[in-house]
Order: structure tokens, then C-alpha cells, then sequence
């Protein structure tokens, strides 16, 4: 029993090991490109995402007070990220008007199916990734889909699409981010992230950067602290709110 014990615990350590070392090899090596195929591939053949019970299930119990607290009743509403439209239907069920944009042509098209069952104007329009779409300021509030802000790699690429949201809406309007949050880095997520750069450096992989935070296994995402929220928000000229990392991380900016 007890040879078995310990035999688990250093078998379990080098996986552990492994892992992070695997992982900050190819966050080294692969490009921002790169890193949103490998998420938009894993999108792709979820069932869960694009399916109809996912996307009527309603918001989610953490996303209710936040509206209640800063989006104007029956304002206008723009999701990005919307994926198969739960945040839309929702939105507009709880007498919002809203519409969204998705990267994703397996989930805009499930939203359009979707809609179209329940007789509902569609909602949700195709973009690229990582862009929004061009138009006037005309929308009261701003919401990024659940955990798509995660998704975005580098912090430039972040920002950039924060600006051109910004773009869309009017001053004083509230933009709503969820995210996995960070406190204090693991040492998994350590050593991952000094694995990627002795890659980069190494095997001159990708241009930009890697972040102390990014992870890539079924897809890519990146862990946030207050401070990077509070500052990518900055940036793009809004101003920080509301930080929240109980349970599902968000955080809500203003429009300057």
C-alpha cells in the first residue's frame, strides 16, 4: 500500500510536470492566428454550445444583479461573442433590446436555427475573429459572451477589440467581461509560461509574446488578475466598476 502511494504521487507529479512543459512548448510556438484555430476547432464540434437547451436556459444567476445594476432597463444592447444567442434571447426576454456578433459559423448558425423556431428575429451576425463590426455609436450597453473575452490571445489583440467595442457605444454605457480569473500564478501556470519563452526564443516561434496566464489544452485561454482586467479596460477607454472573482470572474467597465 504504501509503495503504491508513493509510486501515485511522483507518477502523478511528472505528469503534472509534463503537462506544463507540453503546454508552454507550443504556447511558444504557435502564432495569435494559430491559437484561434485551435479554439474555434474545439467550437466547432461542441454540442453543448450550439445546442437549443444551452441557449434558452436563460442569464446565468451572476449576470442578473449586474444588469439590474447597470444596464438601463430596455436599452440597446450589443453581445460580442454570442455564440449560439442565449445572452440575446435572454436579453431581449428580459426586455432588452439586443443583438450580437459571433466568429464562429457553427454557432451563428445554430442561433439562426434556434430563432427561427422560436419565431424570433435573428440576432446574431457573422464576424472575424477577434473583430467587431464596423457602424455607428448607437448601443447602450456592451456584454462579451461568457468567457469569450478568455479566449482572445495577447494582450494587444485584447485591447484592440475593446477599442473598436468601444467604438459602438455611447458615453457612460457599461461593457460586461467574463473571465477566468487569476490571484497568485500556480506553479503549472509558472512553469508553462517560462517553458513558452525559452521555446520562442529558442526555436523563433511566434512573434508576440506569451503571457504569464496563458493556457492552451482543448482551446486557448488566458487567466486574468485585477490589475490586467483593470488596465486592458484603461486602454480602451472605459473605466473599471466592478471586479468579481467569486465564482464566475467578471468584471464591468464605463465608457469614457
Amino acid at each position: 500500500m504504501k509503495s503504491f502511494k508513493r509510486a501515485d504521487r511522483w507518477f502523478n507529479r511528472f505528469v503534472r510536470l509534463a503537462s506544463a512543459l507540453h503546454e508552454g512548448f507550443w504556447l511558444g510556438c504557435l502564432n495569435p492566428d494559430d491559437l484561434n484555430a485551435v479554439t474555434a476547432s474545439h467550437y466547432q464540434q461542441s454540442h453543448e454550445y450550439s445546442s437549443a437547451g444551452h441557449n434558452q436556459r436563460g442569464l446565468f444567476e451572476w449576470e442578473v444583479p449586474v444588469l439590474d445594476r447597470y444596464f438601463p432597463p430596455r436599452s440597446r444592447i450589443l453581445v460580442a461573442a454570442a455564440g449560439g444567442g442565449r445572452e440575446v434571447l435572454a436579453l431581449r426576454r428580459a426586455g432588452f433590446q439586443a443583438e450580437g456578433f459571433e466568429c464562429s459559423p457553427t454557432m451563428q448558425r445554430a442561433s439562426e436555427t434556434l430563432f427561427d423556431q422560436l419565431g424570433e428575429p435573428r440576432g446574431v451576425v457573422l464576424c472575424a475573429e477577434d473583430e467587431v463590426p464596423a457602424g455607428p455609436p448607437i448601443y447602450n450597453g456592451l456584454i462579451v459572451g461568457w468567457t469569450g473575452y478568455t479566449h482572445i490571445p495577447t494582450r494587444q489583440r485584447r485591447v484592440a477589440f475593446l477599442h473598436d467595442l468601444r467604438q459602438r457605444a455611447l458615453p457612460g454605457s457599461p461593457v460586461l467581461l467574463s473571465f477566468f480569473p487569476r490571484d497568485i500564478s500556480s506553479p503549472h501556470e509558472t512553469l508553462a509560461h517560462w517553458t513558452a519563452r525559452v521555446s520562442r526564443f529558442l526555436l523563433r516561434g511566434r512573434k508576440d509574446p506569451t503571457e504569464m496566464g496563458d493556457h492552451l489544452g482543448w482551446c486557448f485561454s488566458h487567466t486574468f488578475t485585477r490589475e490586467e482586467v483593470e488596465a486592458e479596460l484603461n486602454a480602451a477607454g472605459f473605466r473599471l466598476v466592478l471586479f468579481s472573482a467569486v465564482g464566475e470572474g467578471h468584471a464591468v467597465g464605463i465608457a469614457e
